[in-house]
Order: C-alpha cells, then structure tokens, then sequence
C-alpha cells in the first residue's frame, strides 16, 4: 500500500516535475553551439543570351558546413537556400565561378565554416533561338454536362538552347492545368516547362484561353452490324444489331 501512495501520490505535481526537466533539457539542447552540414541547389542560369549557352555545369549542389546555436540551426528548415553564381563575360568555353555564401542570406547567428565545392566549372557553347508551338498539358474534366472545345495560346514563344539540340524541339509546354477548378471560360497565365539542357525561353509564362462548351450525349438502339467480306466467306454476326453511346459537344449530337 505504501509503494502504491508513493507511485500514484501527488500525481501532479510529478507531472509538472517531468515537464520541467524535459523543457530545461530542451533549453540546453537547444543553448548549444553545433555544426551541420546541408546540401545547397547551385542554380547557373542565363536569360536572354542569344549568342551562348550554358551547355554543362560541373556541380549542381554544394555541401555547406554551417555552425551556430541549436534553436538558431532550426530556422534552417523553412529557408529557401540557392547559390545563385553569375555567369562571367565572355563566348564561348570553360569557366570558374566561385560560390558565394552571401547568397545563402542566413542568418546573423549562423556562420559558414565551409562550402565544398568553393568553384564550379561552367562550360559555356553557341547558342540557337527558334520559334516554337506551345501546348497546354490537363488533367482531370471540367463540372458536369461541360466540356473542353479548345484551349489557345496566342503568345509567341522564343526557345534559347544549344545550336546542336534546338532545331530537334518543335514545341514546349506549360505547368499542367486542373480542369476541374474551370467552371467558365477563363484566361489563365502560365509558366512554360523548360526541356533539359540549358534552354531558357522568351517570354516565361504564356496566357492560355480556355474555352468550355455544354457537352451532349446520345444513344443508338438498333444499329445493324455488318462485316465487310468477300463474297465467298460465310459469315454469322451474333447479335446482329447493337446500341452505340456518343458524347461530344452538344451542338453537333
């Protein structure tokens, strides 16, 4: 009985008492100095260059060691963090670009010990631009008793790429588009998914006109079913009529 009172007793108080240790463990934790090491995205791009390309890049991430305190190390998670090295004057070749942490725009309390690798190599080669068609990928179908009749873009699109791969892509697309959020006709912006490889557009994004019509439907009872054959084969077609269901846009059912 003793043992008992002195287990489930003052149950309270024993509660608070955990909840204070594990949060002054927490406080010290978190007090401490650490270092973490986090994979940074090396982002080489260029915008607008006709006359070059950037054909490879050596690296696309970099190992960055980072030392601070453990509650400052947290804020890490929800940063977007991106070198974003400039590519140097020049046409065509190899260059050496150097990282630069002040890209990373951490903060005051955190310090960069060290970034593995501190240069890239850039390769950089003749660029081609030519027009090309864009298509609109979807996904899903509008509300019920409507349909898609057509879907526009009306913007020219200029492709940027390396002269060798170029010429062999006729068209881009865009981001995909969710039919079922299309209630009415609507014009839309969107942004064009690039091919691999060095490639950049003129214009990024693109307005794509969506245009729904009333859907119709229709079924055919009785239709007969005939098999073309020659003459000299006979042939038994079991059942001999069948029903046909059809949709399409409401006008022409």
């Amino acid at each position: 009985m003793r043992l008992s009172r002195l287990v489930s007793g003052n149950i309270g108080l024993k509660l608070l008492a955990l909840f204070l240790a594990v949060f002054l463990w927490l406080v010290a934790v978190l007090d401490r100095n650490y270092e973490v090491r986090i994979e940074v995205p090396v982002v080489v791009m260029e915008k607008g260059r006709e006359e070059r390309v950037i054909s490879d890049v050596d690296t696309r991430t970099a190992l960055v060691t980072v030392s601070g305190k453990g509650k400052e190390l947290l804020r890490l998670r929800g940063l977007h963090l991106e070198f974003k090295p400039v590519v140097p004057e020049g046409r065509f070749g190899s260059r050496q670009i150097k990282l630069n942490p002040a890209d990373l725009n951490l903060p005051e309390n955190l310090t960069i010990r060290k970034v593995e690798p501190e240069v890239i190599e850039v390769k950089l080669g003749p660029a081609q631009a030519r027009m090309v068609s864009v298509v609109v990928p979807t996904r899903g179908q509008p509300g019920a008793g409507m349909m898609v009749s057509d879907i526009r873009v009306k913007t020219p699109v200029r492709l940027i790429g390396p002269a060798a791969d170029v010429d062999f892509i006729t068209q881009v697309t865009t981001e995909t588009v969710d039919l079922g959020s299309v209630r009415n006709n609507e014009v839309r912006r969107l942004a064009i998914q690039l091919p691999p490889g060095g490639f950049s557009c003129v214009p990024e994004t693109v307005e794509a006109e969506i245009l729904l019509e009333k859907e119709g439907a229709r079924i055919f009872l009785g239709l007969p079913v005939k098999v073309l054959a020659p003459a000299t084969m006979d042939v038994r077609v079991e059942p001999s009529e069948a029903q046909v269901a059809i949709a399409g846009p409401a006008v022409m059912v």
